[in-house]
């Protein structure tokens, strides 16, 4: 059996105040604190625990901690967050950066730093702050420390095929044979399964006609032999969607418009993915 652990713990830091002068008498004295990940496409809760140089819980009540992402190389501030308070007497706060905050952040090493402010509210949903204080790092009285943005490991997206251009396919001798037909799609059948779905969206502007989604399972770049997995009747401006649900080496998508309508419109663009 292959069993896998994956851990569920408090991404914390601790943070250091001199404001009691208790630096006089310290006892205990850390060297530096870890590195921060933090990664994008998700949350990141980073708590926070405020500490003297007892290291023992400090009181923060009445005073307000910001969070500053800043880039290592140009000290650009990326990010600034007010910390919410858990329980500010035993000095106990946190920040939460947003899968959407993270959107901006490139992945790399940046910088963090906090301070604490003294605030007083205006009524308004301002404030004017009365005085900034440093809270430290570590015991050299560092502010600045280090946090590395990493991917999420959910993988990316990958765009959609669009398909624009349709070539003209006409039967002699039979007119309302004549159809239309998209570029050969690679249905990735390297990567795909017999229940891979494979899904389209297809845009028109006051088409009339019959759209069909064709797969081929021919070897080679120049399939000749199509068969019908999909057909949609459309009559008006729309954006519909078909899946198509196996294994197939091409698509290609072929749609005959109304030829009784002096103007059938037109299929704008297929999105496949």
């Amino acid at each position: 059996m292959q069993l896998i652990s994956v851990y569920l713990y408090q991404n914390k830091i601790d943070v250091f105040t001199n404001a009691d002068s208790a630096w006089l008498t310290e006892r205990y004295r850390r060297v530096y604190n870890r590195n921060i990940k933090i990664y994008r496409g998700v949350d990141n809760r980073i708590d926070i625990q405020v500490r003297n140089s007892d290291e023992k819980a400090a009181n923060a009540a009445g005073s307000t901690l910001v969070f500053n992402l800043v880039e290592r190389e140009t000290q650009t501030l990326v990010a600034k967050k007010d910390c919410v308070a858990v329980d500010a007497t035993k000095g106990k706060f946190y920040v939460t950066l947003t899968e959407s905050e993270m959107i901006d952040i490139e992945t790399g090493f940046y910088q963090y730093s906090i301070y604490k402010e003294s605030r007083t509210d205006n009524g308004d949903g301002t404030h004017i702050v009365s005085s900034r204080t440093p809270v430290y790092i570590d015991a050299q009285y560092d502010t600045l420390a280090t946090v590395e943005v990493l991917e999420s490991g959910q993988g990316d997206v990958q765009p959609s095929t669009v398909i624009r251009e349709f070539e003209f396919h006409k039967s002699f001798g039979e007119p309302f044979d004549s159809y239309y037909a998209s570029g050969i799609i690679d249905a990735n059948p390297q990567i795909s399964t017999p229940q891979s779905l494979h899904t389209f969206q297809i845009c028109s502007t006051n088409y009339s006609g019959v759209i069909k989604i064709q797969g081929s399972i021919a070897e080679g770049a120049t399939p000749k032999t199509w068969v019908d997995l999909e057909t949609l009747t459309l009559s008006s401006s729309t954006v519909e969607f078909k899946n198509v649900v196996g294994k197939y080496n091409w698509f290609r998508v072929k749609h005959t418009p109304n030829k009784l309508i002096t103007n059938p419109g037109t299929v704008d663009k297929i999105l496949y993915r």
